[in-house]
């Protein structure tokens, strides 16, 4: 299905719900990464905050993980209804132990961006974070999906300001077996029909992305184009001052020295070969 037919199928899928999407800006292409821009015009709802759950904006990792792994904790109630219905012996100890290793795996999980590349860069989030700007993640599978916590700021000083989620689209999913199921969801749940619009990929493919926005958050959600959709939470005042918070660009690793750049401009370095090949074909001219 072409761009234009998924916009248009878009409208008609939630037209049901919701009558008629709000203003749709799938003609307007660009990388929405940082800045104003990325969320300046999405429609506006009451609340992003049940998106939250138990996370809120500033919180560093060790805070995160104190949220998944403490007594009563995320990590907790996943496992409480099936431990529940057990008797005491090795099978629930089994089960105790599954819960406790993912406990300690999400506590190790945290990766700082520096200077050193990761294994991201061949993953589905590349393009949402950048290196040596204090940046780093966690991430953890659960529920059908994998979640992503980006921070970004010194440690121990990091502050939480993204939730990305990775969702699989299939029948029965979370979020059914297509973008335009998801979003189609995703307008019934928060009363509001979407932005629609291209945008650029890190990887510069154009997507199709939805947005929404309330007075501290910005949704977006991405459609990666291999079977799965990407929903992520941004903080808009982080979001709204990446440009200044990203000071260190991305380095081509192909790309040439400055300094030899500058020598080879100003015809201070030079190949002998080529030399005596131009004054020979300059002699057999004369």
């Amino acid at each position: 299905m072409n761009r234009g037919k998924l916009v248009a199928s878009l409208f008609i899928a939630a037209a049901p719900a919701l009558l008629v999407f709000s203003q749709v800006g799938a003609a307007s292409a660009g990388n929405t990464r940082g800045g104003p821009q990325a969320q300046s015009d999405a429609p506006t709802v009451q609340s992003l905050a049940g998106a939250m759950e138990q996370f809120r904006w500033g919180q560093s990792h060790l805070d995160v993980a104190r949220v998944m792994n403490q007594t009563g904790g995320v990590f907790d109630v996943d496992y409480n209804a099936q431990l529940a219905r057990m008797q005491p012996g090795v099978a629930m100890q089994s089960v105790e132990a599954e819960r406790d290793q993912k406990k300690k795996f999400f506590e190790s999980s945290w990766v700082q961006f520096n200077d050193t590349p990761t294994g991201f860069d061949n993953t589905h989030i590349k393009g949402e974070f950048t290196y040596r700007n204090h940046e780093s993640v966690m991430y953890v599978d659960r529920g059908g999906k994998r979640r992503y916590f980006f921070f970004i700021g010194t440690s121990p000083g990091e502050r939480l300001w993204k939730i990305y989620d990775d969702i699989p689209l299939k029948q029965g999913g979370l979020l059914g077996a297509s973008f335009q199921e998801a979003v189609t969801k995703l307008n019934v749940q928060y009363s509001v029909p979407a932005r629609i619009r291209a945008a650029n990929a890190s990887q510069g493919v154009a997507h199709t992305e939805a947005d929404w926005q309330d007075g501290s958050s910005h949704l977006r959600a991405d459609d990666l184009g291999d079977g799965n959709v990407a929903v992520i939470l941004e903080e808009r005042n982080t979001l709204n001052n990446l440009a200044q918070l990203r000071a260190n660009k991305e380095v081509d690793p192909l790309a040439m020295d400055p300094s030899i750049a500058a020598i080879t401009r100003s015809g201070g370095v030079s190949d002998p070969n080529a030399a005596r090949a131009r004054d020979g074909g300059a002699a057999q001219r004369h």
